[in-house]
């Protein structure tokens, strides 16, 4: 009999551990699985906001001028001076007659000596002078020109054309002023003689 009530405290005290210990773990309840918010995609960084870029500065305006051309053609020759006669007379008055090329121009230097030309059978032109007032043994100057070597006027301060140049508007164009030296002129001293007195 002692053995048994041994026994039964022996299994009561081990009721009341467990008892005292909660026994053994409940199972564990299903537990709802927590919802995580959609992992927001990755986005492109926004570009870096920068200043208008100002354009730099234009460069001030050329001005546009007319194209560029030759005032007058090289290599051009004063006309040559042939003298064909130098005391043809006419009623007492002396002439000179010269030759000179076609389409040379001519000027007295002198309003005492007068001039005219025709055109001779050969291609050249034939120009005779004489003293208004009949006088002789004088000489006097005749600036003759190549007419093919003339320059065209040229318009200086047009707008038109770069400093020193001047606008050719027959042409159209802008063009240096020829220097003098290209000028195709000449000049030639006519003597005028005496007219020998009629036998």
């Amino acid at each position: 009999m002692k053995i048994t009530r041994v026994l039964f405290v022996f299994v009561a005290v081990i009721a009341f551990l467990l008892a005292a210990c909660g026994g053994p773990a409940p199972a564990a309840e299903p537990t709802a699985a927590v919802e995580q918010p959609p992992a927001a995609e990755p986005t492109s960084p926004p570009p870096p906001t920068t200043a208008p870029v100002e354009p730099p500065p234009a460069d001030p305006t050329q001005p546009q001028y007319a194209p560029f051309c030759d005032a007058a053609p090289t290599g051009c020759e004063a006309p040559t001076v042939t003298v064909l006669d130098p005391k043809y007379c006419v009623e007492k008055v002396p002439y000179v007659i010269m030759s000179v090329p076609a389409g040379t121009t001519y000027e007295s230097q002198d309003l005492d000596m007068v001039c005219e030309d025709q055109m001779h059978s050969d291609g050249t032109l034939r120009v005779t002078c004489h003293s208004a007032t009949n006088k002789e043994l004088i000489s006097y100057n005749l600036e003759l020109c190549n007419n093919s070597c003339s320059a065209p006027a040229l318009q200086m301060g047009t707008g038109q054309c770069p400093e020193g140049y001047g606008y050719d508007s027959a042409n159209l164009c802008c063009a240096a002023p020829a220097p003098a030296s290209d000028s195709g002129c000449t000049n030639f001293t006519v003597d005028i003689r005496t007219c020998p007195d009629p036998q």
